[in-house]
Parts: C-alpha cells; sequence; structure tokens
C-alpha cells in the first residue's frame, strides 16, 4: 500500500502543473468612415504634432464632439485568425439589364359579324419589356481576412469595406403606347469603397484611405472628404 500512494502523488502533481493549453486567437476588426470638410483634411495631415494614426483618430474625436466632422458609419466584424468573414447592412435593389424592343403588329383580323374587319394596330402595341435582371446590394458591406503575425500582436488585414446609394434612374429611351409609358431605364449608383491590406498592430488605429463622399447632386463633393480608419483587437477566443 505504501509503495503504491509513493507512485500517485507525483502523478497528481504532475497533472497540476501542466500547462494551461492556448486558446485559440479572434480578430475584432472595426471600420469607421469619418467625414468632414477638405480643409480639416488638409490641416490634419500637415500637423506635424500628430505622430501616429492612433493620435490622429483620437484628434478626429475632438472633431466629431465639435460638429467639425461626423462620423458616417461604423463597421465590425469578428473572425478567428486566417478565416474570410463578411457582414451586410442592405437592400436588395432588382433592376432590369435586358429589353425585348417595342413591338407593333402589322395587322389584326377581328372576327365579327359581317366577317374580318381591321382595327387600329397602336392599341395593341406592346412596349420594352425587361426580360434579364441584376442585382445590387444598397447600404454597407464589409469583408475581412484577418491573418496574425509570429509575433502575436500584428494584423495582416485583407479586408473591402463598401457603402453604396441609389442616386436616381436615368432614361435611356422613352415608349408610350395608348396604355401607358414603358420607358427603358437604368439606375445611377454611388459607392465608397476600399480594397487593400494593411498591417495593423494590435489595438492601434490606421488610416487605410479617404475618398470623396455623395454630394446632394449625386455626384462625388469634392468638398468633403471621407477618412477611412481601420482598427484591430486580438482576444482570446470566450474573453
Amino acid at each position: 500500500m505504501m509503495g503504491w500512494g509513493l507512485l500517485v502523488a507525483p502523478l497528481a502533481d504532475a497533472q497540476e502543473k501542466a500547462p494551461a493549453k492556448p486558446l485559440p486567437k479572434m480578430i475584432r476588426v472595426q471600420v469607421e468612415f469619418i467625414e468632414m470638410d477638405h480643409e480639416t483634411l488638409t490641416a490634419l495631415m500637415a500637423d506635424e504634432a500628430i505622430a501616429n494614426d492612433t493620435q490622429l483618430r483620437a484628434r478626429l474625436t475632438e472633431l466629431v464632439k465639435k460638429k467639425e466632422a461626423t462620423i458616417m458609419e461604423t463597421q465590425i466584424l469578428q473572425s478567428p485568425d486566417g478565416q474570410k468573414a463578411s457582414s451586410e447592412s442592405i437592400e436588395e435593389y432588382i433592376y432590369p439589364t435586358e429589353y425585348e424592343p417595342a413591338e407593333i403588329p402589322n395587322e389584326i383580323n377581328i372576327e365579327g359579324e359581317g366577317g374580318a374587319q381591321k382595327v387600329n394596330t397602336r392599341e395593341f402595341a406592346t412596349g420594352p419589356t425587361p426580360t434579364a435582371f441584376e442585382t445590387r446590394n444598397l447600404g454597407t458591406t464589409l469583408e475581412i481576412e484577418p491573418n496574425l503575425e509570429k509575433d502575436g500582436r500584428t494584423v495582416h488585414l485583407a479586408f473591402a469595406p463598401e457603402i453604396v446609394h441609389h442616386v436616381r434612374n436615368e432614361v435611356w429611351s422613352e415608349w408610350e403606347g395608348v396604355h401607358g409609358r414603358s420607358d427603358i431605364t437604368m439606375p445611377v449608383m454611388f459607392s465608397v469603397r476600399v480594397s487593400t491590406g494593411v498591417y495593423v498592430a494590435d489595438g492601434d488605429y490606421r488610416l487605410v484611405a479617404a475618398t470623396s463622399p455623395k454630394g446632394q447632386d449625386g455626384w462625388p463633393d469634392f468638398n468633403r472628404k471621407v477618412m477611412l480608419f481601420v482598427k484591430c483587437d486580438v482576444r482570446e477566443a470566450g474573453k
């Protein structure tokens, strides 16, 4: 009995001291679109007191509080290390892309009393008829693929954020018959999008791009600018 006791005790101690298996890594990606006037962007980029993008983002927080900048959109998406992920806040806009041309019959005979009678063929005219359709997602989308580097705190992030607006429909061909209109129209879209790959340190911000937002007329407003920031937080699963 004494021998068994000596063997079991060291085994139990070894089990208690065994190191815990590290948990898988999750990476939380935060993308921000912040709008301001063009002059403000120029002044920020020329400010030598701003040492890095995290300080630049902190300066923008002050401008937002002063109503000198506006946060247009924030997208947050979490993914395991090395795995692709996507999120959407959209409305599916379906529109025709191909049409059968309008058609007017050459002749229509209608049987009645006294035999066949000719009628006005325009009453039976058919306008352009849609035959093929496409779908465009209106709203915001985000696609990410984060990969954690060997140092455990640097993330190589491939990502594609996008904001899409439907501006208007343009008439390419007009058609009107006795039963109404059947014009050929195509939508005009406005999008702010970026597709790139960057290195981001854990917990830091990175300025990725500056673009022009949609103006009231649907065209790019070059008097305004949108700064696009990304932040990556490396977290253990379950924490």
